[in-house]
């Protein structure tokens, strides 16, 4: 188990490397970040002494070791639109709403789904699994920005119930939470309806089938935990991705997370603050990962042999 996750550690911080690099060369292969500052009509010599100042004038490997070097004493570069500012402090002030809208986005998906899956396999109900993986279906088939726009249309303009912008009001997460977990819903309930029929089918269900055992502790007591994993893993997955892709339903709904952040900060050309998302969204994407991996480990000891 040791040398499992020591391996995994590896390999993390291998990748955080990697995206690290990435986000120094997407900030300087856009060209000259100093002349994508300034307005148009700024002189070469206001250009020169920008990119001066900024430290652009150096060669890209001079650049790129100062970058590091300030990475790893925890500098990761001040906003050019917000001077002063660290980039990675507008990013992690940020965080908790993206993290708090993803996080209850997804555990509201996957309580959806398992309610949904452990019901259709609790009546034995072909018409409630095609009913269900239907809708489903047919929510991931319309975009995120137009499904929460309908949800703001019907939920706010016509009824009133719901606040549609910002985070102010407690129920103003319930229609971005909605449409992130409404999107998921049909992934996590095909998953664990396959793990579920195949866990089914094997010699232990069918021997406690036999044993006279009630459907509902077979189904939720003896098969759910062993189908769980593989729903769990995509969910832990799709974490990490909720924090980059984000950006669509928080402009919608005006929520002041990282998303919108970053997408202001690509308009404003503040490549700082979008290299400091780059790597947060990176890192816990790694993390959850990580996490996943360490937890399916203790949970099946074939995985800590693969």
């Amino acid at each position: 188990m040791a040398r499992f996750l020591v391996t995994r550690t590896l390999q993390a911080l291998a990748t955080i490397f990697v995206v690290v690099t990435v986000a120094f060369l997407l900030g300087r292969l856009s060209g000259s970040p100093a002349a994508l500052l300034l307005t148009e009509n700024a002189t070469r010599e206001q250009i020169d002494e920008l990119n001066t100042r900024l430290g652009f004038d150096q060669p890209l490997p001079v650049q790129y070791v100062e970058y590091l070097r300030g990475i790893l004493g925890g500098d990761f570069g001040d906003s050019y639109r917000q001077a002063g500012v660290s980039s990675m402090d507008l990013v992690l002030e940020r965080l908790p709403a993206s993290l708090g809208l993803g996080a209850i986005g997804l555990a509201l998906g996957l309580v959806l789904a398992f309610a949904a899956t452990i019901t259709t396999h609790l009546a034995r109900s072909r018409t409630l699994r095609t009913t269900f993986l239907g809708l489903g279906s047919a929510r991931q088939a319309i975009p995120d920005f137009f499904f929460g726009l309908l949800l703001v249309l019907v939920f706010s303009v016509t009824l009133g119930w719901l606040p549609s912008l910002g985070n102010r009001d407690p129920l103003a997460i319930v229609m971005p939470a909605l449409t992130i977990a409404t999107a998921q819903f049909v992934v996590y309930t095909r998953l664990l309806d396959n793990a579920l029929s195949e866990q089914g089918r094997l010699d232990y269900a069918r021997t406690a089938v036999a044993r006279g055992e009630n459907r509902f502790r077979v189904v939720v007591g003896e098969l759910l935990p062993n189908a769980s994993l593989p729903v769990l893993t995509i969910a832990a997955i799709n974490l990490g991705s909720f924090l980059g892709g984000l950006v669509i339903v928080e402009n919608v709904f005006a929520w002041p997370g990282m998303g919108q952040l970053m997408l202001s900060a690509v308009y404003s050309r503040d490549f700082p603050v979008v290299q400091s998302g780059l790597i947060v969204v990176a890192a816990l994407f790694i993390l959850s990962n990580l996490l996943v991996d360490a937890a399916s480990a203790l949970i099946d000891p074939r995985v800590r042999r693969a």
